[in-house]
């Protein structure tokens, strides 16, 4: 489909509003309980069109992206209250979208159609770009209001620091990335940041995360995205965490 076919097709996803969610869930490691969900957004089946990045880089070149992350940020709120799960909701939105959030009681009013309260939702900044204009002050914004905050830059302040896959992915065989992310963990925690790492797949890795005394995890070990994912571990996997864990504290003492 050429490109005039599929914002043709956009604006008819938009106007229709036929954008659905699964979420994936986010375990505190050594609670062994759920943290929250990470929102994913998805398109029509069989759409050209279904992926979150499919949506948002036609979106983003057709000048449509703040009105497509509205219409998310709006239906993925009222699909985690809707789903009545517990904990708290993660969505990733753009700089843009944190600025506009930030405008015109713009969050208030997100929250308030729906009944979530601000501390319940926490906001993912992981653009790697040059932040808009005024995205400081939405930023700083989001903490008076009692949201939670995760980025992927350790440098910019937040609640929680989300390592990416290429950071975790087989740390158990790979000493320079356990230096790393130990380095990272010890930082975070002299802040009062919490660590999330993402993408886990292999016991292995979640071992030795626990190990690091990584506070949270996020993959397909833990669970899989779905409109109705996983509210507690598998008991094989939280048998694992609870015996690194115990390794672990047995180590320090």
């Amino acid at each position: 489909m050429y490109f005039s076919g599929l914002v043709t097709h956009l604006r008819d996803i938009l106007a229709s509003q036929s954008i659905g969610f699964v979420f994936q869930p986010i375990f505190a490691l050594r609670q062994r309980e759920v943290l929250g969900y990470k929102t994913l957004m998805r398109g029509p089946a069989h759409s050209p069109l279904h992926t979150p990045e499919q949506l948002l880089r036609v979106a983003r070149d057709a000048g449509l992206g703040l009105p497509l992350e509205r219409l998310a940020a709006r239906r993925a709120v009222a699909a985690f209250v809707g789903s009545g799960l517990p904990g708290r909701l993660f969505i990733n939105l753009s700089g843009a979208m944190i600025v506009d959030l930030a405008a015109d009681n713009g969050l208030d009013t997100l929250l308030d159609e729906e009944g979530l309260d601000a501390a319940r939702l926490v906001v993912e900044y992981m653009e790697a770009d040059t932040p808009p204009a005024g995205m400081e002050q939405a930023w700083q914004h989001l903490q008076r209001q009692g949201c939670g905050r995760a980025t992927g830059h350790s440098g910019t302040r937040a609640d929680y620091l989300k390592m990416a896959p290429a950071l975790t992915r087989r740390i158990h065989a790979n000493a320079a990335l356990r230096d790393t992310l130990t380095r990272v963990i010890d930082d975070a925690r002299g802040r009062g940041v919490q660590v999330i790492a993402e993408g886990i797949e292999d016991a292995r890795d979640l071992a030795t995360l626990c190990e690091l005394e990584c506070d949270c995890a996020q993959g397909f070990l833990l669970g899989m995205p779905a409109a109705e994912p996983v509210r507690q571990l598998a008991r094989s996997v939280a048998g694992l965490i609870t015996t690194a864990c115990d390794r672990t504290a047995l180590s320090r003492l």
